[in-house]
């Protein structure tokens, strides 16, 4: 919404509020509509008043905005005197725009506010898209009581995954945002459960493990990007998105720009810093030569490869990464290093530590020399 008819907008509403109106003008995509506590549509199962949406048809803009004023005072003075009737107004709502018309809406305002990127592309494509054109396309969006709701179509949808996976994460978010923008008073947060916190079944490489597969790679260019990617814990498109000449000079911290809008350039730390010297990983390469116009792209090259030299999955890289830099790091020092927030990451990855690497980080931290030691308290003293 520009700010000129945002100012229009809560202008007109303050007038409404100090008049007692009791009568609120939205914009709905680029429509206007009222909405207030109003009797139950024709053909409800509702007995009481409830707060409701009335479609005005005016398009959003100043000479749109002057009219649904009036209308709004007129309503509410038909609902003081008890004259309110719906049949006088019903014939003014407009056609309920479909699912297609507003998701249509909807992409254009996501990148009316993004700048389209192979970030921002990969985002809409992957969390809402995806499971947007689920959605029947041609029915209307709306919460009209008569016709299919907007509920019953989001919660279809929402139900349409698993629950605790990360699909109905996904799904609650694509419906939420959705039903936010077409001006819909839902939510499904209490269907998206606790995926980020589920425990599934993932056996993670050692690190003997991921050092053999380094040298079983014999191709020089995919060598490379297991290396960095096992040293470093970048994520699989990530390593098309780095400054790789930023690893001649020792100890080999690896520049990236990635998420550089949330978190600024990032320095990553090589560990284990031997890798750094015995992979000489200080000696760029040459890339695969591999096609791809988004991180998912780019991202399902590198799961493809990995795949075909008997490796592990490219995400168990990064896990590895994580765990090991609990031996060498603060959590917030590692999550920057790794694009993430605090909260985000100990979510993420501390659920995959196990007993022995426990016991390794235990022995880590009681070997280092400035440890706090004990009170020295003589057994004498209490004699």
């Amino acid at each position: 919404m520009s700010d000129k008819l945002e100012k229009l907008l809560t202008a007109a509403n303050d007038r409404l509020k100090k008049g007692n109106c009791g009568i609120k003008i939205y914009k709905r995509g680029n429509k206007l509509s009222l909405r207030g506590t109003f009797p139950p549509k024709p053909g409800s199962k509702k007995t009481q008043s409830y707060q409701q949406y009335l479609s005005l048809g005016l398009y959003a803009n100043a000479a749109g905005m002057q009219q649904a004023e009036k209308q709004a005072k007129k309503l509410s003075s038909q609902l003081a005197l008890n004259e309110f009737d719906w049949k006088n107004w019903i014939d003014a709502e407009q056609p309920l725009e479909s699912v297609e018309y507003w998701l249509d809406k909807f992409e254009q305002d996501y990148f009316n506010r993004k700048a389209k990127t192979s970030q921002t592309l990969t985002t809409w494509k992957t969390e809402y898209l995806a499971m947007l054109k689920r959605l029947p396309q041609n029915e209307p969006l709306s919460d009209h009581e008569v016709l299919p709701s907007a509920d019953r179509i989001l919660l279809d949808l929402v139900f349409s995954t698993e629950p605790d996976s990360r699909q109905r994460k996904r799904a609650v978010l694509a419906a939420n945002s959705l039903a936010k923008f077409a001006g819909l008073d839902v939510s499904f947060n209490r269907y998206k459960g606790n995926y980020s916190h589920k425990k599934n079944e993932r056996e993670l490489p050692t690190d003997e493990q991921i050092a053999k597969w380094y040298w079983e790679i014999k191709n020089p260019a995919w060598q490379y990007v297991f290396g960095l990617m096992a040293a470093y814990g970048i994520s699989n498109h990530e390593v098309f998105l780095v400054d790789l000449e930023s690893l001649r000079s020792p100890p080999g911290h690896l520049v990236s720009t990635y998420r550089k809008a949330h978190y600024g350039v990032r320095r990553i730390w090589c560990l284990y810093p031997e890798w750094y010297e015995e992979w000489e990983l200080y000696k760029p390469r040459e890339l695969p030569k591999v096609s791809g116009n988004s991180n998912q792209q780019l991202g399902s090259r590198i799961t493809r490869a990995f795949k075909r030299y008997g490796l592990c999955k490219p995400g168990d890289l990064r896990h590895c990464w994580a765990i090991r830099a609990m031996g060498f790091m603060p959590n917030p020092m590692a999550a920057r290093m790794m694009a993430h927030t605090e909260v985000e990451h100990n979510q993420t990855y501390q659920r995959w530590i196990n007993q022995e690497q426990e016991d390794k980080f235990y022995r880590l931290l009681m070997e280092r020399s400035d440890r706090p030691e004990p009170p020295k308290i003589s057994k004498n003293i209490m004699t």
